[in-house]
């Protein structure tokens, strides 16, 4: 026997919901001001109003049995016959409503007549609709009345419809935790450390904490989070995974992970949701909306393709979503989020947790399951969190759309000039003054009311004016709006207001220095949380700025290689300050020389900015012209970075040496195996680019902690510089050379941070002992080669 509980309005919206994805139908204001009119319309209706009554109703479906619960918007008498009130509310006119929108509101309530109808043992109910349509204040009420025979035909075939999915719910439940129970470790042995963590993200997982992890590159991270993760999941200790990552490669890996464990049995239905940019086809980016054939009659087909690929998927990448979304006829992206409900393990991007404006509300809104979190790379997500819960306006972007909205349009006209008169208030303080930069603790209080008014009224011409020229650039600007309004409701005492003055532009952000109060939030939402990293040192600054507070647990791992596998050198004789860069150009150049020189293969040269690598690649050809140079674009699309990776080919018959940006696109997330790269050179100790925002981000701190230019600038510095030296050692018989060149790094504030693997590294201090070092390093491996092969032989 099967025992399932859903909810009213979940079940009609799964079952019922008919027409197209987007049909006007959907309400753009914040559930806090859906709940403030339904309570003034509660309470205009009179003291014999009952309002919110809790329903409940226990089926029996065969051997199985559902449980069908919710709360009634109001229940009422009139003329001695009960009646359903349900409310709803949208800025869409009721006349411009689909009938299929109508008709799922009468449905949800037509459920609540019947539960309400059979307590009452009544015969006969009456359902109405209470309409209010917000921007006009405009209430519409429809009634239809029906005998309870009637509703009970109605409610047996939804639940009836319904019980199809339970079923298939509950026995693949019953298949995956089968299969879970009995899972082994997918390869032979496990590598160094690899026991250990996943032993460690287990006992977390069960006792519901969270765990903070560095665990050094080679330790086997995703599958070493994922296995234990499936293991609990199969003891019913949750009921999804999320594996949440900043970048696609990463992404890969998990679906990699785990299409290895499906090959051993794990069943497991495996999601990957894609941005919507990315994902969508190509031919609903050229149509309008109305006549996009893969949206249009959308929920009369999404139930089917779903059904179709669960009952012949796992796996269900990409690719899977793209081919049965064009079978069924369905928006790919939507489609995703759909199939993602019925799934066990939801890969993606950290954003769909994190972020407050994007998140996924179908999970996380009205949590009524348990959740793991696994995160993947954590340290990017520092600066992700707080671009995130950081929002910003400008008011050039508003005057060129007053002038790009035509005449007639005189209400959002005047709303728009009324938010251009509160930056033109700032813009002549700022005047006065003579600042180009100012910030300050209070809020732009008098510019976020403007905002709100601004916002109501851009809602109100959205519903009227689809087919207006200006409704794209409108929308854009509603979206950059509604971003900044919800920044504005998490604004406190962790943020600070930001004004930048240009000749023709003020810019007005709330900046967020510490996003830690909301990431803890989020993490909360799951049952517990593993975060994870290569390079996650010291693990008491990131356990603090990424939410973990004192109770989170941490958890250290050594490298997985031997220590002769790299070689570390510190050119003591490097300095690269800015006031010392010119100077230093000749003595990197060399440096990098002597590292490609002494031994064929790839190499990367990371560099702080853009114009010090330019510069330096200029004086590297013009000094060492044989030597085969790649230069890193300062924007690549993905075939270009493909492209450029593909250079790095294993066992070069000639010296490749590529300039890449320290913390750009090539400082993480690549896998160079082998000799594909040996050797990567390094140079600065990665310091954030000094900048107002970084700077009030080290007072803040300062006040906070004492530690200001460590949480600013030193830590996330280092941790770029840890990630790029990664890029070496990827796999148990690789060799490789780290040069850090900048004398700071033989300094004690920068060798306590060093993992252990680090601790070994050799002090060069000048020209000739970096060649010497070099040299003895590859003689050795060469040695160490030779012998191998001559016991094998």
């Amino acid at each position: 026997m099967h025992r399932g509980k859903i909810a009213v309005r979940k079940i009609v919206e799964f079952i019922l919901r008919r027409g197209d994805l987007d049909n006007g139908g959907r309400s753009g204001h914040t559930a806090l001001e859906g709940a403030r009119i339904h309570r003034k319309l509660q309470a205009a209706a009179g003291d014999e109003y009952q309002k919110e009554v809790f329903l409940k109703i226990e089926s029996q479906l065969g051997e199985d049995q559902l449980i069908v619960e919710g709360r009634a918007d109001g229940i009422f008498k009139k003329d001695d016959r009960w009646v359903i009130d349900e409310i709803k509310t949208s800025e869409v006119a009721f006349e411009d409503l689909s009938e299929d929108q109508i008709e799922l509101f009468f449905f949800q309530a037509m459920v609540y007549a019947y539960i309400y109808g059979t307590e009452q043992q009544v015969t006969e109910i009456d359902v109405q609709l209470t309409y209010y349509q917000t921007t006009e204040e405009l209430i519409t009420r429809q009634v239809r009345h029906y005998t309870l025979t009637e509703l009970e035909d109605f409610y047996q075939n939804l639940i009836q419809e319904y019980h199809k999915w339970l079923l298939f719910q509950e026995e693949w439940r019953e298949k995956r935790n089968a299969s879970l129970q009995t899972l082994v470790f997918p390869y032979e042995g496990y590598r160094k450390g690899q026991r250990e963590l996943a032993v460690a993200a287990y006992k977390t997982l069960k006792t519901k904490q969270k765990l903070f992890v560095e665990a050094p590159t080679g330790t086997g991270k995703t599958i070493s989070t994922l296995f234990p993760a499936l293991k609990a999941l199969g003891e019913d200790e949750a009921d999804r995974i999320f594996y949440l990552t900043a970048k696609t490669i990463t992404r890969q890996v998990a679906e990699e992970a785990l299409k290895r464990l499906d090959q051993i049995g794990a069943q497991v239905k495996v999601i990957t949701l894609t941005a919507k940019d990315k994902i969508a086809f190509a031919e609903e980016n050229t149509q309008n909306p109305e006549d996009n054939p893969y949206s249009k009659g959308y929920y009369n087909r999404v139930n089917d393709g779903v059904w179709d690929l669960l009952h012949h998927e796992n796996l269900i990448t990409r690719e899977v979503i793209e081919h049965y979304a064009r079978k069924h006829m369905l928006s790919p992206f939507e489609f995703s989020l759909d199939i993602s409900l019925w799934c066990d393990v939801i890969i993606g991007d950290y954003n769909y947790l994190f972020d407050p404006t994007v998140y996924l509300r179908r999970f996380f809104e009205e949590n009524e399951e348990e959740y793991f979190f696994l995160i993947d790379e954590a340290h990017n997500l520092v600066s992700r969190s707080r671009e995130m819960y950081s929002a910003q306006l400008s008011s050039l972007k508003g005057e060129l759309l007053y002038e790009k909205i035509g005449k007639e349009h005189q209400k959002l006209r005047r709303a728009l000039n009324k938010v251009t008169k509160e930056f033109k208030k700032i813009d002549a303080i700022g005047k006065e003054d003579g600042w180009t930069f100012h910030h300050q603790q209070a809020p732009a209080e008098q510019l976020i009311k403007t905002l709100y008014a601004l916002q109501e009224k851009i809602k109100e011409w959205l519903a009227a004016f689809p087919e207006d020229s200006a409704h794209e650039l409108i929308l854009d600007y509603y979206f950059d709006l509604l971003h900044f309004l919800k920044i504005s409701e998490f604004y406190d005492d962790h943020y600070e207001t930001t004004i930048q003055r240009s000749a023709n532009e003020l810019i007005i952000k709330q900046f967020c220095m510490e996003p830690a109060p909301f990431l803890k939030d989020s993490l909360n939402k799951g049952k517990a949380s593993i975060l994870f990293s290569a390079s996650l040192s010291p693990l008491s600054y990131y356990q603090e700025v990424l939410g973990g507070e004192a109770e989170a647990l941490r958890y250290k791992l050594p490298s997985p290689f031997e220590e002769q596998q790299q070689k570390i050198l510190i050119t003591n004789y490097i300095q690269t300050t800015y006031q010392k860069r010119q100077e230093s150009l000749p003595k990197i150049v060399a440096a990098v020389y002597q590292m490609v020189e002494t031994k064929i293969g790839n190499y990367m040269v990371f560099f702080p900015s853009y114009r010090y690598l330019d510069e330096a690649v200029d004086l590297f050809k013009e000094t060492y012209p044989e030597i085969n140079v790649l230069i890193q674009d300062t924007k690549m699309d993905e075939a270009e970075r493909e492209a450029f990776l593909e250079k790095f080919v294993a066992d070069p018959e000639r010296s490749l040496v590529a300039f890449c940006v320290l913390g750009g696109i090539f400082s993480e997330g690549i896998d160079l195996k082998g000799t594909r790269l040996i050797g990567t050179a390094i140079v600065g100790v990665g310091l954030p680019q000094l900048n107002p925002e970084q700077e009030l981000i080290r007072s803040y701190y300062d006040e906070k902690n004492h530690q200001g230019f460590d949480y600013a600038y030193q830590l996330p510095g280092m941790n770029k510089v840890l990630q790029a030296a990664g890029r070496v050692i990827r796999g148990s018989h690789d060799h490789g050379v780290v040069l850090l060149l900048d004398q700071r790094f033989n300094t004690t504030r920068y060798k306590k941070l060093f993992p252990l693997h680090w601790h070994s590294a050799t002090v060069v201090y000048q020209p000739n002992q970096l060649s010497d070092e070099l040299q003895k390093f590859w003689e050795s491996r060469d040695v160490s080669a030779s012998d191998k092969l001559s016991t094998a032989e």
